[in-house]
């Protein structure tokens, strides 16, 4: 369990530092790349999977304790 807290803390750095970068970028006039938008389009999709089964097993280990 802790290491999947470790997990989503990587998750959400990961988030909001691609948040910052783009905003940053965007802040000064520059556009992303198509390529660099593919890329954090696809890295998302990945993690929000990862999310989705670490969700069930949550939920899971939570009826389980219930």
């Amino acid at each position: 369990m802790i290491e999947a807290h470790t997990q989503t803390i990587g998750v959400c750095e990961a988030c909001a530092r691609t948040t910052r970068d783009l905003a940053d970028e965007v802040r000064r006039g520059g556009t992303p790349s198509r390529d660099d938008l593919v890329r954090t389009v696809a890295e998302a999709e990945r993690v929000l999977e990862e999310l989705r089964v670490l969700r069930t097993e949550v939920e899971r280990l939570g009826r389980e304790v219930a």
